[in-house]
């Protein structure tokens, strides 16, 4: 683990300057890192998919418990860090990758007792956390260190003008049951706000653990995908978001037809629709594109 003098001594031998783009803010509080890892309750028999390791404060903690570590970093001159300092660690795997670039279902194929361990940048939080839920569904848990800004809008409930897709996957996915506070003064170079580590553990009673249990073929990139479209027009009614946005030829009566059983206003704007109404309605549509692309061939 390293602390703040450490941290600045790496910093000199490698000539890295901290990337603002890429949101680099180090973890130096020991504190802070040891809470980090008993909440996420790693231990060897786990794989744990780490994202933007850094200089490896957390990695080197990680390590520690026995688990196998999967580090996935963009930033050479990190890359070269991690080499040196974990040479003899048999159990940690880099690989010097955009996440967002890495088809993660297929690398994590079979993979059992995953747990996933981030700090992400503001900037590009929410898709990371999509791509997560929606490629590795089957992870145990997602312990995200995130500005508390980014937080609450993740955690949000419907009738909330921030609500969105990312928020309703998480809620689909799993239970949040710790938060961590993490004050500026955690990092180097230090942020203007204070952060906030948070625990998503898998729920195995929610409609995607259900879903992903009883159909191998689920398409979670899909229902994302269908979500952002529903959201592309914010202020407009759900009505219009499907009609102006699917583009699968429906008319308003047949759309209306279409929802009737699921007990939904269309006249609702999407921030006031639950994620249980979400996944209804997407299934509903699902099962018509299919109908519709069967009886053309």
């Amino acid at each position: 683990m390293l602390d703040l003098e450490q941290t600045k001594k790496i910093l000199n031998e490698y000539n890295i300057m901290p990337r603002q783009s890429l949101g680099q803010n180090f973890l130096v509080s020991k504190d802070i890192i040891n809470k980090t890892v008993e909440v996420s309750n790693v231990a060897e028999q786990h794989t744990v998919l780490e994202i933007g390791p850094g200089l490896g404060a957390l990695t080197s903690a990680l390590l520690e418990t026995g688990a196998k570590v999967i580090a996935y970093e963009i930033d050479r001159k990190m890359i070269q860090v991690l080499e040196d300092r974990f040479s003899k660690h048999k159990n940690l795997f880099l690989d010097q990758q955009d996440i967002l670039k890495v088809n993660l279902a297929s690398q994590f194929t079979g993979t059992k007792n995953l747990k996933i361990i981030a700090n992400l940048p503001y900037y590009i939080s929410a898709e990371i956390i999509e791509k997560l839920i929606c490629e590795l569904p089957f992870a145990q848990s997602m312990t995200l260190m995130l500005q508390k800004e980014a937080i609450e809008r993740i955690t949000l409930k419907p009738n909330d003008s921030r609500y969105g897709p990312t928020a309703i996957l998480i809620a689909l996915y799993g239970k949040i049951k710790d938060k961590i506070r993490v004050p500026a003064n955690c990092f180097f170079p230090r942020p203007k706000i204070n952060s906030q580590v948070i625990l998503i553990e898998q729920d195995e009673n929610s409609l995607l653990t259900e879903k992903r249990n009883n159909d191998q073929t689920l398409d979670l990139v899909s229902f994302n995908q269908f979500l952002h479209l529903c959201f592309a027009q914010r202020r407009k009614t759900l009505r219009n978001n499907l009609k102006n946005n699917l583009k699968i030829g429906l008319k308003t009566e047949e759309l209306v037809q279409l929802v009737a059983p699921l007990n939904l206003d269309l006249n609702l704007r999407p921030e006031q629709i639950s994620p249980k109404k979400f996944w209804q309605l997407y299934q509903s549509m699902a099962n018509y594109i299919s109908k519709v692309d069967g009886g053309s061939e």
